[in-house]
Order: structure tokens, then sequence, then C-alpha cells
């Protein structure tokens, strides 16, 4: 268990952040349940104009401020990583008397606390105000409010992770997206390259996928449609942030060397991301240059375009040191 003076430095270094997020995830639960009774009042009272009957239905499928959360846990983990970071604060932080464990566990459980307890917070304000109030539904209020906590971790510990494996705020940023889409980049990717390449058709892409697969790519809970689906389907984030908590653990206490803006903590780590950069832009933009131009010669020109820009966005993203403040 950290040390309470490791969590008052994070409480002191990102204060106004931390106030902001808390009241955020707090307050817009309950808005979002006010707003909705504010217009449902505006209809009644002037109904000769709108088209219709009123209904007081809150429906958190169809656009809610919560739907954003995800958004705060990446800011929050940018904010103790990688800007941290890049401001050279680790070199004061690396020298409190405490352990790498200690410190990154004090990070994590702050940015957790922050993320859960406000809107747990917000989540029973919501219940009360939807009892007091009695709109004539809640639709999945329950699974997306609780469902959101989850999400919002899932986001926090997947950026975490990414800080904890790199040198930088665009490092942190660029591996992150990267992991949430990279189903779609180690598979979906591979298989339309070899649709083009053999004429043919892979089953798994066309064919019927299990709703369940989906939920294994971090990106799919931006869109809220997620909460449409059995809220069973939520022990797949929930099991992806404790490994993403781990991988952020193991490489915050292993790579003790920050080197000082590069790309990765871990250099043996530089070539082989590198190829895999280069192989995707190959297929990538072959496969933009096939259905741009709709010919095989459209394809090798795309790869070969590919190749080049995959190289040079690798090499400069990895390679090149990022100053510091």
């Amino acid at each position: 268990m950290p040390d309470s003076g490791l969590f008052y430095k994070e409480w002191k270094q990102n204060k106004a952040l931390l106030i902001m997020i808390f009241l955020v995830f707090m307050l817009s639960n309950p808005f979002t349940v006010l707003n909705t009774y504010i217009s449902y009042q505006g209809c009644v009272a002037n109904q000769n104009e709108w088209v219709g009957p009123c209904v007081f239905s809150v429906d958190y499928l169809n656009g809610t401020f919560i739907s954003f959360f995800w958004i705060w846990g990446v800011v929050l983990a940018v904010s103790q990583l990688g800007i941290e970071r890049s401001k050279s604060f680790f070199d004061f932080t690396l020298s409190l008397p405490y352990t790498r464990g200690q410190i990154f566990n004090a990070k994590f459980l702050t940015g957790g606390m922050v993320i859960v307890v406000p809107q747990l917070i917000g989540y029973v304000l919501s219940v009360l105000l939807i009892m007091l109030l009695k709109p004539d539904q809640a639709v999945y209020f329950h699974n997306y409010s609780l469902g959101m906590i989850i999400v919002s971790m899932l986001a926090y510990s997947l950026v975490m992770a990414g800080g904890a494996l790199t040198g930088n705020i665009f490092a942190q940023l660029l591996v992150s997206f990267t992991v949430a889409i990279s189903p779609f980049l180690l598979i979906s990717l591979p298989a339309i390259n070899l649709e083009i390449l053999f004429g043919g058709s892979i089953d798994f892409i066309h064919g019927p996928i299990p709703k369940w697969v989906q939920y294994f790519i971090p990106i799919t809970y931006v869109d809220s449609k997620w909460v449409e689906n059995s809220p069973h389907y939520l022990v797949i984030p929930a099991i992806m942030t404790i490994i993403f908590y781990i991988i952020g653990y193991i490489s915050f206490v292993k790579l003790s060397n920050e080197r000082n803006g590069y790309f990765f903590l871990w250099k043996p780590l530089d070539r082989p991301v590198q190829i895999i950069v280069i192989i995707i832009g190959i297929m990538g933009f072959g496969y933009f240059g096939f259905s741009a131009s709709e010919s095989f010669a459209g394809y090798l020109i795309g790869m070969a375009a590919g190749a080049v820009i995959g190289f040079f966005i690798s090499y400069f993203a990895i390679y090149k040191k990022t100053k510091h403040v």
C-alpha cells in the first residue's frame, strides 16, 4: 500500500484537474436526468408548439453527458505520466524514498478513486432524482451508469500502461490508440489483403461473428451501443482493465531508465515496432490503393507508398528524441 505522502504529492501536483474531473463525474449523471425533466416541462408548458405528445423519458442510449466519461480517463492518465515526464517532474518523483511500485500504485489508486467514487455518487443522486421526478421510463439507466465506470477505468488503465512503456506524451497516446484498435490491425487488415492477393473471400470477415468478440476491441466502447447487449459482456473490459494495470505496473517497475523523451523506454522494442509499423503501412495503403483504383497496379503503388510512409513515420517517431520542458 502506498504511503500517504505519495497520495498527497499526487493531489498537490494535479489538484485542479482532479477536482474538475471529480465534479464532472459526480454532476453529469444527475444533470442528464434534470435536463431531461426541464425539457419535458418545457414541452408541457408549450404543448401547442410541439409535435406529438410530451413524454418524460430518460434515454441513456441517445447522447448523454456521461457517454464521454472515457475521455477524462485518458486525460488523467496523460497528466499523471506523460505530462509529468515531459516536464521532467519524474526526477523529483523518483528521488523520493519510495519504491517504483509504490509510486505507480499511488498514481493508479488516485486516478481510480477519482474515476469510480464520483461516478458512484452521481449514480446514487440520479437514482434519487428518478425516484423523485418519476419519469415514464429510464432506458438503460443502470447498465449505462455502472458500465461507464468500467469503461472509464478501461481507458484510464490502457493509457497508464501506454505511459509506463513510453517516454513522451505523443508516444503514450499513439501506443494506447494502436492497442485500442489492435485486433483490426493484426487480424482484419491482413485478412483483407489476403482477399486482394488471392481473390477469394475470408469467411470470418463476412460470416457471422459472435457479439462478444467485438468487446475485446477497446475502441468499441467509444460507441454507446455496447449498452444494448447483455451487461455480462462488461466482464471483458473489467478483465482488460486488470491486464493493462499489470502491464503498466511491471513496465513502470522494470523500466528504470526514463530515456528523456524517446519513444519506448525499453530499447529492444524499437526495431520490432518499426517493422510492424512499416508492414501495417504497406497493408493499409495497399488496401487504400486497391479501393481507389480497383486494380492490382493501384494496390502495388499503395504498398510502395505505405512502405515509404511507414518507414519515415516510424523512424521519426521512435528514434527522434522529444524535448522536455
